[in-house]
């Protein structure tokens, strides 16, 4: 089995924020957005925002082999960057994926966003969306493997910590001196390199905790494991601390 580990990071939509909050409001889309930041904070104790104002600026997808050896990690349209563009390659790379896609917490977060866009910009997955038992449906593994459903069985136990804290537990670093909360200011800086390259290493240390993930199911074996921890080791280099 080959998988497709896959990651983004989103800035949020003001425009849209103050298009449906504030359509007749004297005040600009930066005023309409920190108003209902201030409403969800009242309101939840958090200022995330809906998954509808969220906008993919940055997808990182790592490939696995059938040895369960990550072998590429790649940003989306680093070179030739716009949101609709990763957003169609996505798309299309999963119409022409055969193998599993793998994500952390991607059934809440990632693929509804995702799906948001395909609207948005008139993609085509037919593959994925009208397969009855395939990527959306939630108690099979085939088509979309989240290591967050698994691990949380379900949603019967909710890993309070969530990513950080299992990459720690396993080994790895966890988040380094940037994180989700950030990516909004990073945007709005013009630091977009440093954006894909945090997306890049999320999907390095999915990819870890798959593999651990996989090891403890009993579905490869000690020796598989082993090697494929071997195979991989310029990828751990690439996630320890600066």
């Amino acid at each position: 089995m080959t998988y497709a580990v896959f990651d983004i990071e989103t800035r949020i939509d003001k425009a849209l924020v103050k298009s449906v909050y504030a359509p007749h409001d004297d005040v600009s889309d930066r005023v309409a957005y920190e108003r209902l930041r201030a409403e969800r904070v009242a309101e939840t104790g958090s200022d995330f925002l809906p998954l509808s104002f969220h906008v993919p600026i940055s997808i990182a997808v790592g490939i696995v082999n059938n040895d369960a050896v990550l072998v590429d990690v790649e940003s989306l349209c680093a070179d030739d960057y716009s949101e609709e563009a990763i957003v169609r390659d996505f798309w299309e790379r999963v119409e022409r994926f055969n193998g599993t896609l793998v994500s952390f917490n991607g059934r809440n977060f990632d693929l509804p966003v995702l799906e948001l866009h395909a609207l948005k910009y008139g993609c085509r997955a037919p593959r994925y969306f009208n397969q009855r038992f395939g990527h959306r449906y939630r108690y099979s593994e085939d088509g979309h493997y989240d290591l967050y459903d698994f691990i949380g069985n379900h949603g019967v136990n909710r890993i309070r910590g969530g990513f950080d804290l299992l990459c720690k537990l396993i080994g790895l670093r966890g988040k380094g001196s940037i994180d989700g909360s950030m990516v909004q200011d990073l945007w709005e800086d013009g630091r977009l390199a440093e954006i894909h390259e945090y997306c890049r290493q999320d999907v390095i240390q999915t990819y870890f905790l798959l593999l651990r993930v996989e090891r403890m199911r009993g579905r490869i074996d000690e020796s598989r494991y082993e090697a494929a921890w071997s195979a991989t080791e310029r990828f751990r280099e690439q996630i320890e601390e600066k």
